[in-house]
């Protein structure tokens, strides 16, 4: 450079360096014309050294700023982009300058430069877009105005030239290929095999890492400048920035948590763009392979036609051609052979005909082929679905409410357009989607309801073998994951997690049971909630386990569960009568009692013991479930079962007097009361008869009321009776019992009519152990009483067993070894604790606990000294019934009354 221009480019006033700003211009344009590129290289080279890259020198370096955009002024558009790689370094060095005015005149020369060089800087748009992106969150006003001037020119280049434009420095611009033709002669547009590539000005490959490394800006300006710019990227026609999702996508959601409201109004805004861009892809993708296969399936179905068609009339084509050969043979004779006809037919045989006319209707079916495909937009762009669900499925699990909504509603979009997408996430979704069931948004909660819907009805309907299938569902790792999230969940969580346990179980029952320690975890602990839908779907799942016959599993599943009712005393109280009697309902009440029965063989707590037996003695004489059960038990013909029964109950001497008035088993009965009669009475017996006796009256023992009629037929079931009213003490219970004996006295002295009357009504219907065979006719007839002569060696064996556990509890007793129990006192089933605990879902009963009416007035009462358990009823009557009971039976003075 001339000392003159060095001078003036050193001189502190700003007209001045323009000034020679301007006189360098000149001289570059001069060399230019004179072709003297030695020249410009170096006074190119020398603004760069001296000046733009002299360090704590913000002087020098302005006047080098102003130099260099001098110089590309005058290399012009054809020539700077030869220059731009010595130009452009220094001057995207400024940007970094701790003086405001140079980052000032950094921003003014690569305005003035970009709006030479146009295309030609797109090249270095990686590092022009790295400096804005930082110098966008300046602190002063003035740089960040002129900031905003230089990004709106850039963006403009951008816009205009990013998907088309070639260097000219590294090729001949001749050469470059069109994105798109048109033919001339149907008008149609295609689209060339043109992909983005090195040649190419701008690279969306280059430019992507970078904006994923930016995208996790913090700053709000710098927030707005990103959201900015993708907007602008996404309206290019052919850049197809909508590919490159997944690697801005998190991002963006992060965005979403910003302070500032403008941020995330822009940010959701940009967002809806997005997604609103797959979903068109997507349909559009989709409509085009529909139509594609329903052109090939019309093209296939029109050959078929036509082949069937040349078959039938494959003869008539015959017969054409034989009489077409027997005209040019009778023209031939007749010496005409130079008249020609003017539709002349090939002379072709059947085969070959057939063959001619398929070929010539495939090539009216094939449309015309170019080289290029036609256009579409959108129809190549390839969407990773995979890598988007995985970024949706972290953000679920987000604390902001709305980053939350956004991702389920993407989710929601998504599992639309590519459901089997989802396939592998499934065990992460749920294990963040199941929390959100029970979210205090009502949104969320919506949102996770809907999304939890579709996932169980695409992994219901979702069958790997299907063609196109790639996934396998991996149910193993959805059952461990849900499994942990179970104990920690609330109930609406809890109640979806046993929805996909029932779903699993229904497509691949071997992985349940591959986790049934885990399974009978989650079971035990929904039955010990107090909600009814999960204590419902529990018990449904329970049903679905145990549905093949699997004893195995059913007595795994009631030994955890007698376990957690000795563990659990409220549980006990409150909830295990509901609970037992659901079981019943859901499975086989026989197997049921069958497998309770043995496993209360081997506990050693006999107050536990009798609270359980006391329970299903309840749901046997009480529950309508309990129909068929009681008709078997009445019939006699299983008397296994009844001995499993008996044995196990013999800890319970009330529950075994009810089962045998149930089984009609009257003798059995009264040898059960002559033995309990010859040891103590304990309060807990005396108030569990008093329900007895007060269950006489209803529906149930119908029959057994019934059968008071006839003295002489049932005579133990009359010594049973008044053996038991003369158990009792003279309460309520007594007088309804003495009163309803006394009714029947009148017809004891009636002689017996016998079996062959035809109006007796006492004769039993013989009823088949099939569900089937009790709804239709009675096929024999049976008597119902238990003939002593055939039963005697049976029942004597039971009775010793009943003889043998009295005498070992008695001894028990009177060594001390019974201690007091920490057990809570349990509900009878007349006015039970789980009706008041899940009202809508306990049937009301038409009997009454009235048993305190028989005293005029309640007095206290003192610990029995016998330490046995004491059934508690919760009605205030009952309690003054109890006492009552227990005034009778109270210690006096060491003796008994």
């Amino acid at each position: 450079m001339d000392k003159s221009i060095i001078k003036g480019l050193n001189d502190k006033l700003y007209e001045k360096r323009k000034s020679t700003a301007l006189e360098l211009e000149e001289l570059v344009k001069q060399c230019l014309i004179d072709g003297d590129y030695d020249r410009i290289d170096k006074i190119i080279g020398e603004l760069c050294r001296d000046y733009a890259y002299a360090l704590h020198q913000p002087m020098s370096r302005n006047a080098g700023l102003m130099g260099l955009a001098a110089s590309a002024i005058a290399l012009g558009v054809n020539d700077v982009g030869r220059y731009l790689r010595s130009i452009l370094p220094p001057v995207l060095a400024c940007f970094g300058d701790q003086n405001d005015q140079v980052r000032f005149y950094a921003c003014e020369s690569l305005y003035n430069i970009a709006k030479i060089a146009k295309g030609e800087i797109l090249p270095y748009f990686n590092e022009i877009f790295d400096v804005l992106c930082k110098i966008s969150a300046d602190t002063e006003n003035s740089v960040r105005g002129a900031a905003e001037l230089l990004d709106r020119l850039i963006k403009d280049i951008v816009a205009e030239r990013a998907s088309s434009y070639i260097s000219i420095v590294n090729n001949d611009p001749h050469d470059v290929p069109s994105a798109i033709t048109a033919d001339p002669l149907s008008g149609n547009v295609y689209q060339e095999q043109y992909e983005q590539n090195d040649a190419l000005a701008f690279s969306l490959q280059k430019f992507i890492p970078l904006l994923s490394e930016r995208i996790y800006a913090i700053n709000p300006d710098t927030r707005v400048f990103l959201i900015n710019w993708l907007n602008v990227l996404l309206n290019i026609p052919g850049l197809e920035l909508i590919t490159y999702l997944p690697s801005f996508l998190g991002g963006l959601f992060s965005f979403l948590g910003d302070s500032h409201k403008d941020v995330r109004t822009m940010t959701h805004s940009l967002m809806d763009v997005l997604l609103h861009e797959v979903q068109e892809i997507s349909k559009l993708q989709i409509e085009r392979r529909i139509k594609q296969q329903q052109e090939i399936e019309e093209r296939n179905k029109m050959l078929e036609q036509k082949k069937e068609t040349k078959k039938n009339d494959g003869t008539l084509i015959a017969e054409k051609k034989k009489s077409l050969l027997n005209a040019f043979e009778e023209l031939s004779n007749d010496n005409i052979s130079q008249i020609k006809t003017p539709n002349e037919t090939p002379n072709f045989s059947q085969d070959e005909f057939s063959k001619h006319e398929i070929i010539q209707e495939q090539q009216q079916l094939q449309p015309l082929v170019h080289d290029g495909e036609e256009y579409i937009p959108g129809q190549d762009i390839q969407i990773s679905f995979p890598e988007i669900i995985s970024i949706l499925v972290n953000n679920l699990a987000s604390s902001e409410t709305e980053v939350q909504l956004i991702a389920m509603h993407w989710i929601d979009v998504i599992l639309d357009l590519s459901p089997d997408d989802f396939i592998p996430f499934l065990s992460h979704i749920l294990s963040v989607l199941l929390k959100l069931l029970s979210d205090s948004d009502p949104d969320i909660n919506q949102l996770a309801h809907n999304l939890n819907r579709q996932f169980l009805q695409l992994s219901g309907d979702y069958n790997p073998s299907q063609p196109g299938s790639q996934h396998e569902i991996p149910y193993g790792t959805i059952v461990n994951t849900l499994t942990l999230q179970f104990f920690d969940g609330k109930v609406e969580a809890k109640i979806a997690y046993l929805e996909w346990l029932q779903l699993i179980y229904r497509k691949v029952p071997g992985q349940i049971i591959d986790h049934n320690d885990s399974m009978f975890l989650t079971l035990l602990k929904s039955l010990s909630s107090n909600h009814a839908t999960l204590i419902a779907k529990a018990l449904d799942l329970l049903q679905s386990l145990c549905s093949n016959s699997n004893d195995d599993y059913l007595r795994k599943f009631l030994e955890d569960f007698l376990k957690l009712l000795k563990k659990d005393p409220k549980l006990l109280k409150n909830g295990a009568n509901y609970i037992m009697r659901q079981i019943c309902v859901k499975l086989s009440p026989e197997s049921v009692y069958k497998t309770i029965s043995s496993i209360l063989n081997s506990y050693d707590d006999v107050i536990f013991v009798r609270m359980v037996i006391q329970i299903l003695s309840n749901i046997l004489i009480t529950s309508p479930e309990m129909y068929y059960l009681r008709v078997k038990l009445r019939q006699g013909d299983d008397r296994p079962f009844f001995n499993t029964l008996f044995k196990s109950w013999c800890y319970n001497s009330v529950s075994i007097i009810a089962l045998c008035l149930v089984s009609e088993s009257y003798e059995l009965a009264y040898s059960v009361l002559q033995i309990y009669a010859n040891y103590e009475v304990k309060i807990n017996d005396l108030v569990q008869l008093d329900m007895l006796v007060q269950l006489f009256e209803s529906p149930i023992f119908t029959r057994m009321r019934l059968q008071l009629l006839e003295q002489q037929k049932y005579p133990y079931l009359y010594k049973c009776l008044y053996g038991i009213l003369m158990i009792l003490p003279q309460t309520k219970a007594f007088e309804i019992l003495n009163r309803r004996l006394s009714s029947a006295n009148i017809w004891a002295s009636q002689p017996y009519s016998g079996p062959s009357s035809n109006m007796n009504i006492h004769s039993s219907r013989s009823i088949s152990n099939s569900t089937a065979g009790l709804n239709s006719s009675s096929t024999s007839e049976t008597s119902s009483q238990r003939i002593v002569s055939q039963n005697k060696l049976y029942y004597q064996e039971l009775q010793e067993h009943f003889k043998t556990i009295i005498e070992q509890e008695q001894s028990a007793m009177h060594q001390n070894l019974m201690k007091e129990s920490d057990w809570p006192l349990l509900g009878t089933y007349l006015d039970t604790p789980e009706e008041r605990t899940f009202p809508s879902i306990v049937p009301s009963r038409n009997i009454t606990a009235d048993l305190g009416n028989a005293v005029a007035a309640e007095q206290s009462i003192e610990q029995p000294m016998d330490n046995s358990s004491i059934i508690y009823h919760p009605s205030d009557s009952a309690k003054g019934s109890l006492r009552t009971i227990a005034s009778k039976f109270t210690p006096r003075n060491g003796e008994h009354q």
